[in-house]
């Protein structure tokens, strides 16, 4: 027969095991960096899977999903690339973040719009480009009037990628310019969350061991 003490014991680790997944639970689907990563390889050099490509800042053009990006002229795709890596295009979504859609494309088609949603959605400004993850954001002010003109989605060992002039190169900025290096909330390696394998595989055994007592003392 199981005593009042050890069923309130039990209910009540429960209780704290469910609010423990569910703090974990966003942590872990906030940011997926690898999906981002993926994306922005599959389009630094092609039309984003929305199918649309910002020749001006005018509005979008319909080119066609994965069509080459024009390479006459730079165009004004930099935002909206950046905002379908990190983000949730129906078509083919990457880094799983809700980013804000206010044309035909998605996303945010304002480089300094865009900066500012993310640092409203917890992004942190840093200040060394060895301090970034791959998934991170790459801002640019190139000619320090404090307005950002351009944005690129980093991608680890010192390469970024773009739209406008499209790029997928190693980060080699104008000394003029100022930069804004911006790293994004969410862990490393999805979808495992901050702790990662190991702490994850820990926790797991952890809870299941202090589950197992409290019941084995419960039937006693």
């Amino acid at each position: 027969m199981v005593t009042t003490p050890f069923r309130s014991r039990a209910v009540a680790l429960l209780l704290t095991v469910g609010a423990v997944l569910a703090v974990c639970a966003p942590v872990c689907a906030t940011y997926d960096r690898l999906g981002a990563c993926r994306y922005a390889r599959n389009h630094w050099n092609a039309v984003c899977s929305d199918g649309y490509f910002f020749v001006d800042s005018e509005g979008p053009t319909q080119f066609g999903a994965g069509e080459p990006v024009p390479a006459d002229e730079e165009g004004f795709d930099c935002a909206h690339f950046v905002s379908c890596c990190i983000g949730s295009e129906p078509n083919s979504p990457a880094g799983g973040l809700d980013v804000p859609s206010r044309t035909r494309a998605y996303g945010e088609p304002g480089a300094q719009r865009l900066v500012d949603w993310l640092l409203d959605q917890g992004a942190t400004p840093v200040d060394r480009i060895s301090t970034l993850r791959p998934g991170d954001v790459v801002a640019y002010d190139a000619d320090r009037n404090g307005g950002i003109e351009h944005v690129a989605l980093y991608m680890g060992d010192g390469l970024v990628t773009a739209h406008s002039l499209s790029r997928y190169s190693e980060w080699n900025p104008d000394p003029g310019a100022d930069i804004v290096l911006l790293h994004l909330p969410g862990p490393h390696e999805p979808p495992f969350g901050r702790l990662g394998w190991v702490g994850w595989a820990v926790t797991s055994i952890v809870l299941t061991g202090l589950l197992g007592i409290i019941f084995a003392a419960a039937r006693r």
